[in-house]
C-alpha cells in the first residue's frame, strides 16, 4: 500500500492517484513547495521516489490581444496529405487491432461463450442463408457461427454432434398439418430431462460432460435465437487456482539466500524442485533440511528423505551421504532450523515482498480480526488472500485447509508463493507465539502489524508470560521503515506501550480502545442484541458508523481493530464501512445455532480464561434468563489456567457442564480434576455426590456438573435450555476433531447442538424432565 510520511499541507492543489494490477502510485504536489514532489511506489520491496508531476497556477496577469478573438484560417489541405478513404482504412486497421488484442486477452471467456453456442443450421443449409432478409440478428447469429466454425477448425473447441438427418422422401410425404405435429414431438423430444448422475456415468472425463451438456442445451433450444448465449455458469465458476513450479541449482540458492555454509560436498549443480523438513512430504529432486524439533531431529529420517527422492541435503552435523540412493549433494550449516525460512523464502521467490502483508497477534480476536480486514481490502478491490486458524484462502472464496494458525517455514513461503502466482495483490495473516518463537515468519515482509491483547496462554510452551509477551513482540521489531510500516495496538491493553516501543519509534502508530478517548480510533457508543451489534467510531477522518452481524463487546474491539487498519493504510471511509459489514459471521465464532428453538445456543473458540470471560460478558449483556455454560480444557497443555477458567464459568453462568476438549495422552478424568480446583472441589467430592443422583448448589446459588464424554455434556446442556436461556458452547469452535490419545475422530460442536436439540425433541416426546440434571434415560437412548 502507498502511505504518506508526513500529512499534506494546506496548499496542495493537485492530487493525482492511479492505480493498476500490482503497484499503487500517488502523486502530491504543492505550489509552495520548494522541493521535488515525490512517487510512493510499492512493489516488489521497497519504496522508489520518482520526481512526480507537477501543477503551477500563473501568478502573473494576462491579457489577450484582440486579434486572437478572430478564429484561425483554416488551412487548404484539412486531411494534412491523407485522403478521406485512407483515413477510414487507417481507422479499420487500428480497430481490428484493438479487437485482435482484446481476444487474446479474454480469449478463455471467448472460447467459452462461443463452445456452449450451438450451431446455426444456415451454415450446413446453404440455401437457407439468404432466408433471413435484413434481420440483424440474423446476421449476427451467422458471424457467431461462422467464429465457431472457425475455432473447431483450429481445434480449439470441440465440434457439436451433427443432427440425425430425415429423409426428403419422408418429409415430402407429410402434409402441412403432420409437419406442424412432427415439430411439436421434436420440441418435446428436445426438452427431455437427462439426469446428470447418468450423464457422468456414461463419460470418461469432465471435458465430455460439458460438451455433452453443451450438446444437450443445443438440441433443446430449438425455437431460441442462438444469439441468446447464457454466461450465468461464468460468474459461478470458481477461479482456477494455478500451482506454480520453481526449480533452481543448489549453488544458486545458496548464493541468492546467503546462507553461509560450514562444509559442501558433492554437486553444486544438482536441480533442486522443491525444499522440505518433514521427510513424509519429500518428493523427487528435493532439498531435504533436517531440523532439530522439540520431540525428534530430522538427522533421524535422512534414509526415508532419501528414499523418496531427495536430492540434496542440509544438516547441522557431519553425516554421510555415501550409502543414499539418489542424495548428490551435502550442505553443513550451523543451524538448520534458522536458514530454513531464508531457503525457503529464496527458493519460493520472496513472495511476501510482492504483496500488502498484515500480521495480526495477540491472545484473542486474531481470527475474526483478520476477517474483517480482508473484507475491508476486497472492498477496495484488491484481491486478498488469508492465512489463519480456520482456513486459509488463496483469495476470495479460494478456501485451502489449515492446520496451524500460522504454517511452517516451508509451508508458509510456498502457499504466499500460490498467491502471488495467482495475482493476489494483499496478506491478512494471523501470527502466533509459536510461529514468532520457531522463527517461521523471518523471512516475510510485513507492512503492517497488529496487536489485539495479551492474556494468559500457551504457557506449557513459553514458560513464563514475559516469554510469551516476548514472543508477540517479534512481530513489531520488524517495523522500521517510517515510510513503508504502520503499527496498530489496542490502547486498552495493559501492554500497549511496550509494544508501540518494539522496532523504530518513528514508524507511525495508530491506536483503539473502548474505554480510553484518546485513541485515535475509538467507539463512542455502541449497542448490542442477539442479532446484531451496531456502533459509532470515532476516526481521525470522521465517525463511522457500523451494524455487524458479529455479536459480543469483544467483537466490538475487532472492529475497531479492523477500522484502525483500514485508517493506517488510508482505505476510503465507504470501502472501511462496507468491507466490516460485509463480514456477517466467522465460523466458531460466536456463532449462533437456530434451529427454530425457544433459547439461544452459541458456539465459541474461547479456550483461554479470559476469552471465556469475555464471552461470558458479553452474553450477559444480551439480558438472558440463565446462562448454561459447557468447556473443556486441552490436555498436555497449560494446567495453571484449568481453575482458573472454572472458577469464570461458575462466578458468570447459572448452570456449569465440564467436559473434555482434546485430551489427547492425558486422562480426561485428571484434567476434570483439576478444574473441579477452581471451585474447591475434587473428584472424589464429585463422585460421592452423584451417588444420591443429587448435586448441591455453589455458595453463590449457581450449578455445577461434569462428563467426561463431550457429546453428553452437550446433549445435556442443550436439553437443560428453557425459553430466555442462552446455551454456550465454549472450547473447540470452528474445530471439526477431538483427539484422544493418538486418534483423531470428527467431532464438530455445531453439528452436536443440532443433533441435541432434535435428541431433546425425542426426550420431551418420551415424558422425559430434562430441566434437571442427571435423569433417568430409557435403554433406547
Amino acid at each position: 500500500m502507498a502511505f504518506l510520511s508526513s500529512p499534506l499541507p494546506p496548499a496542495t492543489t493537485t492530487i493525482l492517484s492511479s492505480f493498476s494490477h500490482s503497484t499503487t502510485r500517488t502523486y502530491l504536489t504543492a505550489p509552495d513547495s520548494p522541493s521535488v514532489p515525490v512517487l510512493f511506489l510499492r512493489h516488489c520491496s521497497r519504496p522508489y521516489f520518482l520526481p512526480a508531476i507537477v501543477v503551477r497556477s500563473a501568478r502573473k496577469s494576462f491579457y489577450p490581444s484582440p486579434a486572437e478573438d478572430e478564429p484561425p484560417e483554416a488551412p487548404e489541405d484539412t486531411a494534412h496529405g491523407v485522403s478521406r478513404f485512407q483515413q477510414v482504412s487507417r481507422q479499420a486497421s487500428r480497430a481490428r487491432k484493438l479487437q485482435e488484442e482484446q481476444y487474446e486477452k479474454e480469449k478463455s471467456i471467448f472460447l467459452s461463450a462461443l463452445e456452449n453456442t450451438p450451431d446455426n443450421p444456415r451454415l450446413r443449409n446453404p440455401s437457407a442463408a439468404d432466408d433471413g432478409g435484413d434481420d440483424i440478428f440474423s446476421e449476427i447469429d451467422r458471424a457467431i457461427a461462422l467464429k465457431r466454425q472457425e475455432f473447431v477448425e483450429k481445434g480449439l473447441i470441440k465440434p457439436a454432434p451433427q443432427p440425425e438427418q430425415d429423409s426428403a422422401e419422408e418429409v415430402d410425404d407429410l402434409s402441412p398439418e403432420e409437419v406442424v405435429d412432427v415439430d411439436e414431438i421434436r420440441e418435446l423430444q428436445g426438452l427431455t430431462v437427462v439426469s446428470e448422475d447418468t450423464q457422468e456415468s456414461e463419460l470418461e472425463d469432465d471435458e465430455e460432460v460439458s460438451f455433452k451438456r453443451a450438446s444437450a442445451s443445443s438440441s433443446s433450444t430449438l425455437n431460441v435465437s442462438s444469439f441468446d448465449l447464457d454466461f450465468s455458469n461464468l460468474d459461478r465458476d470458481e477461479v482456477r487456482i494455478v500451482e506454480p513450479s520453481f526449480s533452481m541449482s543448489l549453488a544458486q540458492l545458496l548464493d541468492e539466500s546467503r546462507v553461509v555454509p560450514i562444509s559442501v560436498s558433492g554437486n553444486l549443480d544438482v536441480l533442486i524442485k522443491g525444499i522440505q523438513h518433514d521427510s513424509r512430504e519429500v518428493t523427487a529432486g528435493d532439498l531435504f533440511v533436517c531440523c532439530v524439533g522439540m520431540k525428534t531431529d530430522g538427522h533421524l529420517y535422512l534414509n526415508e528423505a532419501d528414499k523418496r527422492g531427495a536430492v540434496a541435503v542440509v544438516a547441522n552435523k557431519e553425516i554421510s551421504i555415501d550409502e543414499t540412493l539418489g542424495c548428490k549433494a551435502l550442505v553443513i550449516v550451523e543451524d538448520t532450523n534458522s536458514v530454513l525460512p531464508r531457503l525457503s523464502s529464496c527458493f519460493y521467490g520472496n513472495p511476501s515482498e510482492k504483496m500488502s502483508v498484515i500480521g495480526i497477534t495477540g491472545t484473542n480476536g486474531k481470527t475474526t480480526t483478520s476477517y474483517l480486514v480482508k473484507g475491508i481490502y476486497e472492498s477496495m478491490a484488491l484481491r486478498t488472500g488469508l492465512i489463519g486458524t480456520i482456513a486459509h484462502y488463496v483469495h476470495g472464496n479460494n478456501q485451502l485447509e489449515s492446520k496451524n494458525t500460522t504454517p511452517d517455514a516451508v509451508t508458509l513461503q510456498k502457499l504466499m508463493a500460490k498467491m502471488v502466482h495467482n495475482g493476489t495483490e494483499a496478506l491478512v495473516m494471523e501470527v502466533s507465539s509459536h510461529s514468532l518463537a520457531q522463527n517461521r515468519c523471518e523471512n516475510v515482509d510485513f507492512d503492517i502489524a497488529v496487536f489485539t491483547n495479551l492474556t494468559r496462554d500457551h504457557l506449557d510452551f513459553h514458560k513464563t508470560e514475559e516469554e510469551y509477551r516476548e514472543a508477540k513482540a517479534k512481530l513489531f521489531r520488524k517495523m522500521v521503515d517510517p515510510e513503508r510500516h504502520r503499527k496498530v495496538v489496542n490502547l486498552d491493553d495493559p501492554n500497549a506501550a511496550y509494544f508501540v516501543s518494539q522496532g523504530n519509534r518513528d514508524v507511525p502508530v495508530v491506536t483503539f480502545a473502548m474505554e480510553n478517548k484518546a485513541a485515535d480510533v475509538y467507539a463512542v457508543k455502541f449497542e448490542l442484541s442477539l442479532f446484531e451489534t451496531q456502533v459509532l467510531i470515532n476516526t481521525p477522518r470522521g465517525m463511522l458508523e457500523i451494524s455487524s452481524g458479529l455479536l459480543g463487546r469483544h467483537n466490538v474491539y475487532n472492529i475497531l481493530a479492523a477500522v484502525s487498519v483500514g485508517i493506517a493504510v488510508g482505505a476510503p471511509l465507504e470501502d472501511i464501512v462496507r468491507g466490516i459489514e460485509e463480514v456477517d459471521a466467522v465460523p466458531g465464532r460466536c456463532e449462533l445455532i437456530d434451529e427454530e428453538q425457544a433459547f439461544s445456543v452459541i458456539v465459541d473458540y474461547a479456550h483461554t480464561p479470559d476469552a471465556l470471560s469475555r464471552l461470558l460478558d458479553a452474553v450477559r449483556e444480551l439480558g438472558p434468563r440463565r446462562i448454561i455454560t459447557v468447556f473443556g480444557c486441552a490436555g498436555e497443555s497449560d494446567r495453571g489456567k484449568r481453575p482458573m477458567m472454572t472458577k469464570i464459568a461458575t462466578d458468570k453462568s447459572e448452570v456449569v457442564m465440564l467436559t473434555s476438549d482434546n485430551p489427547k495422552n492425558e486422562d480426561p478424568l485428571d484434567i476434570l480434576d483439576d478444574m473441579l480446583a477452581g471451585v474447591g472441589w475434587t473428584m472424589q467430592d464429585y463422585l460421592r455426590h452423584g451417588e444420591n443422583d443429587y448435586y448441591p448448589p455453589l455458595p453463590n446459588g449457581h450449578r455445577l456438573f461434569l462428563h467426561d464424554i463431550r457429546r453428553v455434556a452437550v446433549r445435556a446442556a442443550v436439553a437443560m435450555g428453557e425459553e430466555g436461556d442462552i446455551v454456550v458452547i465454549a472450547g473447540k469452535g470452528h474445530e471439526t476433531y477431538q483427539l484422544e490419545g493418538d486418534k483423531r475422530e470428527f467431532f464438530d460442536d455445531r453439528e452436536e447442538c443440532r443433533e441435541a436439540l432434535q435428541y431433546v425433541d425425542e426426550l420431551h416426546q418420551a415424558g422425559i424432565d430434562t430441566s434437571e440434571f442427571p435423569w433417568r434415560l430409557p435403554e433406547s437412548h
